[in-house]
Parts: structure tokens; sequence; C-alpha cells
């Protein structure tokens, strides 16, 4: 009985020290990645200006609601009189 507890103590402590260390390491971690050098595409070197394209609009996602509006309608509109034989 006084084995278990202390197995359930030991285990509880570790997690409990285990939370603790990786929110106190987090500051630190971030700190480093900021001392990063920042990422260069090498494919767009040597070229005059801007050649990356500008943020995208909203079309594509119309026409994603256009075509799952039309296969909404297609269901609703299906004949109910139909077989599982057809």
């Amino acid at each position: 009985m006084i084995g278990m507890m202390k197995q359930r103590l030991l285990g509880r402590l570790l997690g409990w020290s285990a939370a603790l260390l990786s929110v106190l390491s987090a500051p630190a971690a971030a700190l480093a990645q900021d001392d990063e050098k920042p990422i260069y595409d090498a494919r767009l070197e040597g070229y005059e200006g801007s050649m990356t394209l500008d943020s995208g609009g909203t079309g594509l996602t119309w026409l994603l609601l256009m075509v799952l509006a039309a296969l909404c309608l297609g269901v609703l509109f299906k004949n109910a009189g139909r077989s599982h034989l057809d």
C-alpha cells in the first residue's frame, strides 16, 4: 500500500515538474528563435523589385461555395420514387 502511494506521488511530482519546466523554458525558446537569420529564397536572387504575388482574393472560396450549393440543390430535387435497381 505504501509502495503504491510512493509511486503515485512520484508520478505526480514528475508530471508537475515536467509541466513547470515546459512553461518556464518557453520564453527562452522564443528568444533563441529571434536570433536566427532571415531565410532568403535563392530562386528570387538577382531580380529587381518584388517577385512575389500579392495576397489572393476570395474568388476560389466563392467558386467552392457555388459548387457545394449546386450539389445540395441537386440532392434536394432527386427523384424519390426511384428503386434501388436503377
